[in-house]
């Protein structure tokens, strides 16, 4: 009789993506006691697979290996198999991940690393095919040979195990060092230019990533640098033009697959369109470009439409493939199109988008994607370009309207605390800045959902789905929810926003930073783990680290409270000799620093937010305050005594005559001749960033 294959154990986790994998007939576990225990009893190595639910290869690897029952019972004969949600547990992810890239060189997802029994990593990788190829072992192949290795070479096995976790270790020590922050902005701005790509924008060649670290980097360097400003407006009108951009539904994907940000990678992530929508929009009204803010407004269109839960979070992400292909919703052959549109509609699309070209896809399918000047194509048509402008305007309706019955990319619907804070971040900016009131109500609804996220003993929930919680708090979590509450403060006056920022460093920053002022990404309060890792570097999002050491430093300028400051100044301080090494790789660390070598800035805005002059003060103070300015509206007059407690610039100042808002810029505890008339405000603060 065969022995019954065990049992996978993932189908009542609330991850999407280990749900996926929970109809397999590998044996997987979650990572949890259970697996852990059972691996050191039995002494089997751990077979740890790491994804994400938006993630192309991971299905690949999914079809062709643990769909295969052969591997399966291998698997299951020599090894505990572990399956991990990336997204549920980053801390883990970031262990696993400098293990692998330390091995190899190299890292991405799926992650897939062979553990000792007591967690130390001594072989890894990411996607493995299922027949050799590329000079790559098959999945099989490496299996079988871990396998017989941990059999008859187990002193080798353990002996690399124990110098790689030692290397890791010494690895994850702050680099000493003393740090010019203006000499590492200069220097970091240089490696940018070397690396930008002059002809399709954006750094470095395909695949190309957004990485909005560098975007915001570049806004605050543009309003005074021209080659900043030349690298920011490459960058942006590439991204922007390419089918990268989501021409039709709004939002941007994963990245992008060629140089020229044509062909896109098709997953949509939530922090990706939060950070670009601000990013848009803080360049587009800094540089006054109109064209920028206007993607901003269709990137935040895209969020709050078709990126939200009933309840008002963020969703996580959408997958790249659909009916089983990678980009079948969003691709489109010229049948296609004349499908869904009359025959003077379809034409002009077809030709404006080049479907008539060769594809760049397997098949006739594209993106959608204008490939020619409008009134270019206008005119062969005999139509003036506001004719054609208006007949296309219909046409993305349309075809917008028939991409909604096509079978969609399944959703990751789990809410990330750290994403939703991007998002409320953004959202908040956007509401205030352009102004846009939805915008700004999204950004409250997202960022009372967190404010209810906080367990009994103070920590943030990471993971939450149906109810379900899940993961555990990362810094990631604490450092953009404290940026979402401030952002909310400035935009809108709630004292209660700020009162909640306080709250959550109070309780969580001493879990995070050590000794010597770094941060880590997990609490000491938090799983044990191989060791806590640190993410000083910028990634796909902007560094953790740096994100709350900034918004430490915004803190103590609108609190007045010099603990914020020297908590933020330490974390800088503490990753002084990484920033001078390599600058460019720790930009928002590198902002910070900058930020923390002047005095605090604050703009302080007394007015009814009912009256024109305050709108217009607050207008102007979007559009040109410098980034490290923060921002103090008084909200509702007369000031209540918990606004004068909690931002004591507020104190002196709170009176102002009936319809007659003031400005007051505020540097080092000293506030400057108050101004009433935009103008004013205006040259005010295009002399302190100067």
């Amino acid at each position: 009789m065969t022995p019954a294959q065990p049992a996978n154990r993932l189908i009542g986790e609330p991850s999407p993506y280990l749900r996926q994998h929970a109809h397999n007939p590998v044996a997987w576990y979650p990572w949890g006691e259970e697996a852990l225990i059972r691996a050191r009893e039995e002494d089997k190595p751990i077979f740890l697979s790491i994804g994400y639910a938006a993630c192309h290869w991971c299905h690949v690897m999914e079809r062709e290996s643990f769909e295969d029952p052969a591997i399966a019972a291998l698997l299951a004969g020599h090894f505990i198999a572990v399956k991990v949600d990336r997204e549920e547990r980053p801390d883990l992810d970031a262990v696993y991940m400098n293990a692998v890239q330390a091995m190899t060189g190299s890292g991405g997802w799926p992650l897939s690393v062979f553990l000792t029994p007591d967690l130390k990593p001594f072989l890894g990788g990411t996607y493995f095919p299922p027949e050799r190829k590329w000079g790559t072992p098959s999945f099989r192949e490496v299996v079988a040979a871990v396998a017989d290795a941990w059999l008859n070479r187990r002193d080798e096995l353990d002996g690399a195990a124990a110098t790689l976790a030692a290397q890791l270790a010494k690895d994850e020590e702050p680099a000493p060092g003393s740090l010019d922050a203006a000499a590492a902005a200069a220097s970091a701005l240089g490696t940018l230019a070397a690396q930008y790509d002059r002809r399709w924008g954006g750094f470095g060649a395909a695949p190309k990533f957004p990485t909005p670290s560098r975007l915001f980097f570049l806004i605050d360097k543009a309003r005074r640098d021209p080659a900043a400003r030349d690298l920011l407006a490459g960058t942006l009108d590439g991204m922007a033009a390419g089918g990268f951009c989501d021409w039709l539904g709004g939002g941007f994907h994963r990245y992008s697959v060629d140089e020229a940000w044509r062909m896109p990678h098709f997953e949509k992530m939530v922090y990706d369109n939060a950070l670009l929508a601000r990013a848009y929009a803080e360049a587009g009204l800094a540089l006054d470009r109109a064209e920028w803010v206007a993607v901003a407004r269709v990137t935040a269109d895209y969020l709050v439409g078709e990126m939200r839960g009933p309840e008002g979070a963020f969703l996580s992400s959408t997958d790249a493939d659909s009916e089983g292909h990678e980009g079948r919703f969003f691709t489109w052959t010229a049948a296609q199109v004349r499908a869904a549109l009359p025959p003077g509609e379809a034409d002009l699309v077809i030709a404006l988008c080049g479907l008539g070209a060769t594809s760049n896809l397997e098949g006739d399918a594209r993106v959608l994607r204008p490939a020619l000047p409008l009134a270019e194509v206008a005119a062969e048509f005999q139509l003036t370009t506001d004719l054609a402008a208006g007949r296309l305007a219909s046409a993305r309706e349309r075809l917008l309207a028939a991409r909604r019955l096509r079978v969609p990319p399944a959703t990751d619907d789990k809410r990330l605390a750290g994403w939703n804070g991007m998002a409320v971040w953004s959202l908040a900016y956007l509401g205030a800045a352009l102004p846009e009131p939805r915008y700004l109500q999204t950004a409250r609804t997202a960022g009372h959902f967190l404010l209810a996220r906080t367990a009994p003993d103070g920590r943030l929930e990471r993971s939450w789905r149906d109810g379900a919680v899940s993961g555990v708090e990362t810094l990631e979590d604490v450092a953009w929810v404290v940026a979402a509450f401030s952002q909310l403060f400035e935009a809108d006056g709630e004292v209660a926003w700020l009162t909640a920022a306080k709250a959550l460093v109070e309780r969580r920053l001493p879990h995070y930073q050590t000794r010597s002022g770094a941060l880590c990404d997990t609490p000491d309060d938090g799983p044990d783990l191989l060791l806590r890792p640190r993410t000083p570097a910028d990634g796909a999002t902007p560094s953790a680290a740096g994100v709350l050491a900034a918004a430490l430093l915004r803190l103590a300028a609108l609190t007045g409270e010099e603990r914020f400051r020297v908590a933020g100044e330490c974390a800088v301080a503490a990753e002084a000799g990484l920033l001078t090494r390599v600058p460019a790789a720790c930009l928002t660390l590198v902002q910070a620093a900058e930020g923390a070598v002047l005095p605090g800035m604050t703009l302080v805005v007394v007015g009814d937010p009912s009256w024109v002059s305050t709108r217009e003060l607050l207008a102007t103070a979007w559009r040109r305050k410098p980034a490290r300015c923060v921002l103090a509206p008084s909200g509702p007059l007369p000031l209540r005594a918990e606004s004068l407690r909690a931002v004591p610039l507020f104190s002196g100042r709170e009176t102002v005559p009936p319809g007659r808002a003031r400005a007051y810029l505020c540097e080092g505890g000293a506030c400057r001749i108050p101004v009433e008339e935009p103008a004013a405000l205006a040259r005010l603060l295009d002399a302190a960033g100067s």
